[in-house]
Protein backbone atom coordinates (compact mmCIF):
# COMPACT_ATOMS: atom_id res chain seq x y z
CA UNK A 1 0.00 0.00 0.00
CA UNK A 2 1.41 3.35 -1.00
CA UNK A 3 0.99 6.27 1.37
CA UNK A 4 0.45 9.73 -0.13
CA UNK A 5 3.10 12.29 0.65
CA UNK A 6 2.12 15.10 3.00
CA UNK A 7 1.93 18.37 1.10
CA UNK A 8 4.01 21.39 2.07
CA UNK A 9 2.44 24.74 1.32
CA UNK A 10 4.34 27.39 3.27
CA UNK A 11 3.72 25.92 6.73
CA UNK A 12 5.92 27.26 9.51
CA UNK A 13 7.60 23.99 10.48
CA UNK A 14 9.71 23.08 7.47
CA UNK A 15 11.74 20.50 9.38
CA UNK A 16 8.57 18.64 10.36
CA UNK A 17 7.62 18.46 6.70
CA UNK A 18 10.99 16.94 5.78
CA UNK A 19 10.66 14.39 8.61
CA UNK A 20 7.10 13.53 7.50
CA UNK A 21 8.29 13.14 3.91
CA UNK A 22 11.15 10.83 4.93
CA UNK A 23 8.83 8.74 7.11
CA UNK A 24 6.36 8.35 4.25
CA UNK A 25 9.14 7.70 1.73
CA UNK A 26 10.55 4.96 3.94
CA UNK A 27 7.10 3.39 4.36
CA UNK A 28 6.61 3.44 0.59
CA UNK A 29 10.00 1.86 -0.14
CA UNK A 30 10.49 -0.51 2.80
CA UNK A 31 10.16 -3.62 0.65
CA UNK A 32 12.50 -2.40 -2.09
CA UNK A 33 16.19 -3.05 -1.96
CA UNK A 34 17.52 0.20 -3.37
CA UNK A 35 21.25 0.84 -3.53
CA UNK A 36 22.55 4.22 -2.36
CA UNK A 37 22.50 6.11 -5.70
CA UNK A 38 18.95 4.89 -6.39
CA UNK A 39 17.87 5.86 -2.87
CA UNK A 40 19.21 9.39 -3.26
CA UNK A 41 17.65 9.86 -6.69
CA UNK A 42 14.31 8.47 -5.51
CA UNK A 43 14.19 10.83 -2.52
CA UNK A 44 15.12 13.84 -4.66
CA UNK A 45 12.53 13.05 -7.33
CA UNK A 46 9.72 12.13 -4.94
CA UNK A 47 10.32 15.12 -2.67
CA UNK A 48 8.79 17.21 -5.44
CA UNK A 49 5.55 15.25 -5.00
CA UNK A 50 5.28 16.62 -1.46
CA UNK A 51 5.41 20.29 -2.45
CA UNK A 52 2.70 22.79 -3.34
CA UNK A 53 2.62 26.50 -4.01
CA UNK A 54 5.78 28.54 -3.88
CA UNK A 55 7.91 25.59 -2.77
CA UNK A 56 6.78 23.53 -5.77
CA UNK A 57 7.66 26.44 -8.05
CA UNK A 58 11.13 26.65 -6.50
CA UNK A 59 11.66 22.90 -6.92
CA UNK A 60 10.58 22.80 -10.57
CA UNK A 61 12.92 25.66 -11.47
CA UNK A 62 15.90 23.39 -10.89
CA UNK A 63 17.24 20.52 -12.89
CA UNK A 64 17.40 17.40 -10.69
CA UNK A 65 21.17 17.34 -11.17
CA UNK A 66 21.29 20.64 -9.26
CA UNK A 67 20.81 18.61 -6.07
CA UNK A 68 23.84 16.38 -5.52
CA UNK A 69 22.22 14.43 -2.69
CA UNK A 70 18.96 14.49 -0.76
CA UNK A 71 20.84 16.15 2.10
CA UNK A 72 21.87 18.89 -0.32
CA UNK A 73 18.23 19.34 -1.38
CA UNK A 74 17.13 19.33 2.24
CA UNK A 75 19.70 21.98 3.22
CA UNK A 76 18.71 24.27 0.35
CA UNK A 77 15.01 23.77 1.07
CA UNK A 78 15.39 24.47 4.80
CA UNK A 79 17.57 27.52 4.19
CA UNK A 80 15.04 29.03 1.80
CA UNK A 81 11.73 28.12 3.44
CA UNK A 82 12.54 27.93 7.16
CA UNK A 83 10.82 30.98 8.65
CA UNK A 84 11.93 32.47 11.91
CA UNK A 85 9.02 31.98 14.31
CA UNK A 86 8.83 32.77 17.96
CA UNK A 87 8.16 29.92 20.33
CA UNK A 88 4.76 31.45 21.11
CA UNK A 89 3.70 31.34 17.44
CA UNK A 90 4.83 27.72 17.16
CA UNK A 91 2.87 26.70 20.26
CA UNK A 92 -0.23 28.52 18.96
CA UNK A 93 0.08 26.58 15.70
CA UNK A 94 0.48 23.30 17.60
CA UNK A 95 -2.71 23.83 19.62
CA UNK A 96 -4.61 24.88 16.51
CA UNK A 97 -3.77 21.63 14.71
CA UNK A 98 -6.63 19.28 14.04
CA UNK A 99 -7.35 16.25 11.89
CA UNK A 100 -8.92 17.15 8.55
CA UNK A 101 -12.07 15.26 7.55
CA UNK A 102 -10.32 13.60 4.60
CA UNK A 103 -7.27 12.50 6.65
CA UNK A 104 -6.96 9.05 8.11
CA UNK A 105 -5.45 8.73 11.57
CA UNK A 106 -2.07 7.49 10.20
CA UNK A 107 -1.91 10.45 7.78
CA UNK A 108 -2.65 12.88 10.61
CA UNK A 109 -0.11 11.28 12.94
CA UNK A 110 2.66 11.47 10.30
CA UNK A 111 2.71 15.24 10.85
CA UNK A 112 4.11 14.61 14.30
Amino acid sequence: MLYPYPKYNDEPDVEAHVRAFLTTWQANHVSQWLVEPETEKSKIVEFGLSLDGQAAGWYTQHNLAYFATFEDLQDKFLRLFHPQFTQRKLIERFYATYQEAHETVPQFIIWF
